[in-house]
Parts: structure tokens; C-alpha cells; sequence
């Protein structure tokens, strides 16, 4: 790696009080294997909501994060209808995801105006095709039927290495393990993997085009984490950029949706549009077949591989830095911290300072199993005991704070959902 000391976070889990209530609801971390089930998946996120808003006449919650990134504010938004798959921004209508921004802007201020925090932070992990019993274990899109997008603050960080505060530390990057390293920018694989991102941004952002100047192919760069690009402007300003969705976050989303899922089918015999059509089918329910999602792939060969990167004009480096993972994921061979994460994913993340006026913009490609997401995107380790939760008094205290949240919303006019909406 290139640094010898790495940001370490542990946050206890925080369960949420509701209004009125003397203790929390008991709530459990959800599972891929759970959302399969939409109406039970929304049962179990009404534990921890705080308000449910009507968005283009659907119902999107904030929710309080139970296995939390911050000490602070960490919220997630969620549409709650129970037969609607949405496992990502490229199925979001355009008018839609543009309102939408608008909430998560709001959201990031009053984050932002608290003065613990030092930083802000948006983004959302992908991967609603990652199905198999070591891809479910962690890493990534937890809730892969839904698109969850993250919204949290971050206290200052003591710049000196071995300096502790109540959740955070500075630790040796020698004592991580292989998997946090590799995700943390000790791999072969994020370079060339940005690389081909990158080229694919000239598609995504053509000359001419609104944002083309802010997120333009030269001035995207890319190291051991991916790919980012820098902006001169604060995360809610640019959130409430007119069609930020529509011309950003959405062309994105669709770009690595397509670009994911043409690398699997070039690597495997895999055939996306199959999973995805098991996973529509919890717009219904559980899907009967669902256990199909979990079975394991089957490689091409190395000769067809070789052929089809060339064609497609995609980094070779590539190639030497993922055929042995997709091998291994393929033949269930070999240390499962070096198989392929099946199908691929994602974490998107913008973050930037609590005040003024800068950020980026960061895309880190999922390859392997194992941890990964907008957390580790920004080069910082996680730890979230699940056998340890902040005390009551912090409990009510945090909770508090999440309830003038949703005061806060209604008084700058977004209206609450009414549940006899619903079909």
C-alpha cells in the first residue's frame, strides 16, 4: 500500500426510537437472502423510519441506519412500495431521480450544518447480481432488490498515527487483512478496471452536454481505488443541480450497468438478463426459482475471453489482473478471498467537506468477495460489532436528532406519504 497508516472506524450498532416509544423496536441486519421478499424487507425497514415521502407519487423512507458508518447522523433512503424492484439509479425514472436529488441535498445539509461533522457523504454500493453463498456474506449492495442510497457525516480525524478518539484510529496497514488491503488500493485490478470506466465515459458524457465540463473524460483520474473526479462546488449544491440525476447520476448508473454486465457475459456464460428476470419477479413475491441466482458459474475459455477483449478494445491488463479470480469463482477452488465476485459491482460515493465549496466524485469497482463499499472507497476500514450497541442515554440522544430530521423535512414542504396510497 501506499501509506503505512490507514484510518480505522468501529461503530456500535444504534437500534432507533420511535417517537413515543420508551425502547427501540427489535431489529435485525438484513441479508441479500432476505430482500427477496419485498413486503417482509419493508416490515422489518419500518422499525427504523423516520418519515416516509411522497416522491412523484411514490413513497420514499429515511431510515435510520441500524449498523451504522457514523457516530453521528448516518440515513439511507428507500422506496417503499412492496412490488416495486429497484435495484438501482438506472431504473429510476428521470423526473423522478430529479426530485429525489432534492432530498438527498436537504438531507446533506442538515447533516453538514451539525457541528460535529466534519465531512459529508452520499453514495450507494451496487451489486443486485451478486448472488452465491460467499458474495452474500458482505461486501456491496446489501439490499440488492432496492437501491439504498447512504447519506452520513463524519467527525474531524486526529492527523496523528496512533492518536484514538472514542470510534476512530489511526492503525498500521501491515495487521490489515488481505481482503482490506486488496480493497484499499493493494491490488491489480482497480487501475485497469477505471481505466476502461474511464474510456467509457467519452460515451457517457459527450462534448456539448450539460456537466460535460465537471465531469468531462479528462478530468477523471485513477488510482488503486478507481476511478474519481474533483468539483468545485458543495454536495448539495450539486445535488440540486438542475437534472443532476438525469444528466449525472443516471447516465452513470446505466453506463456501468451495461458495462458490468457485458464483462460477466464475457467471462462467463452467465446470461444477466436471466438473473434479472428472477429478480423482477419479487415485484410478486419470493420468486419460487430464486435458488437459481445462486449457481455457479461456468467460465469461457481463456482463447474466447482473449478474442472478445481485443474486439472490444478493453485494457489487457485487465485480463491478467481478473481471469484467475473468475476461474477460482468459477471452480470453487482455491482461498475464497480470491474468487470474483460473480457479476460484478460498485460503490459511487461523493463526499466533501461540511463547509465550502469542493468534493468528488469516486466510482470503486467490486471484483472480489469479501468487504467493500462507499466506505472503503474513500481509503478508511469499517468495523461494526454486531454484539455491541450505544448506551440508552445516546440511544434517546441520536434519536432526537433524527426526529427534528424529519420535522426539518416537512417544513421545507416535502410531503409525507399516506400509506392508504398504496395499491
Amino acid at each position: 500500500m501506499s501509506h503505512k497508516n490507514v484510518r480505522m472506524l468501529t461503530i456500535p450498532l444504534f437500534p432507533y426510537l420511535q417517537p413515543g416509544e420508551k425502547r427501540p423496536r427489535k431489529t435485525k441486519r438484513i441479508r441479500p437472502a432476505d430482500t427477496l421478499d419485498i413486503s417482509s424487507l419493508l416490515k422489518e425497514i419500518e422499525k427504523s423510519t423516520i418519515i416516509t415521502l411522497e416522491i412523484c407519487g411514490k413513497p420514499w423512507s429515511v431510515v435510520s441506519v441500524y449498523s451504522s458508518y457514523s457516530p453521528d447522523v448516518h440515513v439511507m433512503l428507500i422506496e417503499a412500495s412492496p412490488n416495486r424492484y429497484l435495484p438501482g439509479p438506472e431504473m429510476i425514472p428521470e423526473k423522478e431521480g430529479n426530485y429525489l436529488m432534492q432530498l438527498l441535498a436537504a438531507i446533506i445539509e442538515f447533516i453538514a450544518e451539525r457541528q460535529v461533522n466534519a465531512t459529508v457523504h452520499v453514495g450507494y454500493n451496487w451489486s443486485p447480481r451478486s448472488w452465491g453463498h460467499e458474495e452474500e456474506k458482505t461486501g456491496f449492495q446489501s439490499i440488492p432488490t432496492k437501491w439504498h442510497p447512504q447519506l452520513w457525516g463524519w467527525p474531524p480525524f486526529h492527523n496523528i498515527p496512533g492518536k484514538k478518539t472514542k470510534y476512530g484510529q489511526w492503525i498500521d496497514s501491515t495487521s490489515l487483512l488481505l481482503t482490506e488491503k486488496r480493497i484499499l488500493g493493494n491490488n491489480n485490478y482497480a487501475e485497469p478496471f477505471g481505466l476502461l470506466i474511464k474510456n467509457k465515459l467519452k460515451e457517457t458524457f459527450p462534448p456539448n452536454t450539460p456537466f460535460h465540463k465537471s465531469f468531462s473524460y479528462h478530468n477523471w483520474l485513477i488510482d488503486g481505488r478507481g476511478i474519481y473526479a474533483s468539483f468545485n462546488t458543495s454536495i448539495p449544491e450539486i445535488l440540486r443541480a438542475p437534472k443532476f440525476f438525469s444528466h449525472v447520476l443516471k447516465p452513470l448508473a446505466v453506463q456501468l450497468d451495461h458495462l458490468t454486465g457485458d464483462l460477466t457475459e464475457t467471462l462467463t456464460k452467465i446470461k444477466c438478463e436471466d438473473i434479472d428476470n428472477i429478480l423482477i419477479e419479487t415485484e410478486k413475491g419470493r420468486p419460487k426459482n430464486w435458488e437459481r441466482l445462486r449457481a455457479r458459474p461456468v467460465m469461457q475459455t481463456e482463447a474466447h475471453i482473449r478474442k472478445a477483449f481485443k474486439k472490444k478494445r478493453y485494457p489487457e491488463s485487465l485480463i491478467e489482473a481478473i481471469l484467475e479470480p473468475v476461474r477460482n469463482r468459477c471452480n470453487e477452488t482455491g482461498n475464497r478471498n480470491n474468487w470474483w465476485r460473480k457479476c460484478f459491482g460498485y460503490a459511487l460515493v461523493l463526499a466533501g467537506p461540511s463547509k465550502g465549496k469542493s468534493g468528488q466524485i469516486r466510482i470503486m469497482p467490486g471484483v472480489f468477495v469479501g468487504p467493500g463499499g462507499v466506505v472503503e472507497a474513500q481509503g478508511i476500514i469499517i468495523k461494526r460489532p454486531e454484539d455491541k450497541q450505544i448506551c440508552d442515554s445516546e440511544i434517546r440522544e441520536k434519536s432526537k436528532v433524527l426526529w427534528q430530521l424529519a420535522k426539518d423535512l416537512k417544513k421545507l414542504g416535502f410531503k409525507e406519504y399516506q400509506k392508504n396510497q398504496a395499491k
